[in-house]
């Protein structure tokens, strides 16, 4: 299998353009860039991918972007392919089981356990602003910035958990789950607009403090994630 040109299509992000930019932030943008990439299916399953190629694209230097791939090969997102480059992860019907038992498990008592707090005023309209965001952005079909403002709902509602290792291990599983086709899902049968209604559903109850409706509607939410 021959490695494949990487164009990512909403464009580079000039943060490097400062020159008070450090390398971190180059990796962490590219980081980001890559990841956005992966969950919106432009790059393919099984695919190989050159970070020196990323690289060149971006106008940077190879080292920034080789540690942005690595950093998603540790969240199981790539995989090194010695001399060759990065290759996208294809999940088996035990990996997407074993990722959906996980989210189960940590997800659901994550949203039940926001549920039972006594949640402050900001916090609550925080909740409801950003679920209202992607009822709004569902009516776009922008998948790419759906996932981005999905992403962001669901990690401030386990961040009121109040847990930063609870949260990130939520944010790793969310992507390998999405990693292999979850746009698909989102472009077919309304699933943007469902999914986003879903996420108002939730938002009420856990400011309601309707502690087993909450988890029961994030069970049902998570429906898609099944093998």
């Amino acid at each position: 299998m021959t490695q494949q040109p990487l164009t990512i299509n909403s464009g580079p992000e000039k943060v490097w353009a400062s020159g008070s930019v450090t390398r971190q932030t180059l990796k962490d943008s590219t980081e980001a860039m890559i990841r956005r990439a992966l969950l919106s299916g432009q790059m393919k399953p099984g695919e190989i991918y050159s970070a020196n190629a990323l690289a060149t694209q971006l106008g940077i230097s190879n080292s920034p972007a080789r540690e942005a791939m690595m950093s998603l090969v540790d969240k199981g997102l790539l995989e090194l392919v010695r001399n060759r480059g990065f290759r996208v992860v294809e999940l088996t019907e035990q990996d997407k089981l074993e990722v959906y038992e996980l989210r189960m498990l940590i997800e659901v008592e994550a949203v039940r356990r926001a549920a039972q707090r006594d949640l402050a005023v900001d916090q609550q309209q925080n909740l409801r602003e950003l679920a209202a965001k992607t009822v709004e952005i569902s009516t776009h079909e922008d998948v790419s910035e759906y996932l981005e403002l999905d992403q962001t709902f669901h990690a401030n509602l386990v961040g009121l958990v109040g847990n930063t290792r609870w949260l990130n291990v939520v944010n790793t599983l969310r992507d390998q789950s999405r990693v292999n086709g979850f746009y698909l899902y989102l472009t077919e049968n309304n699933g943007l607009e469902q999914t986003a209604h879903e996420h108002v559903e939730i938002a009420e109850t856990v400011i309601t403090g309707e502690v087993e409706k909450a988890a029961e509607l994030m069970i049902r939410h998570l429906d898609y994630a099944k093998p």
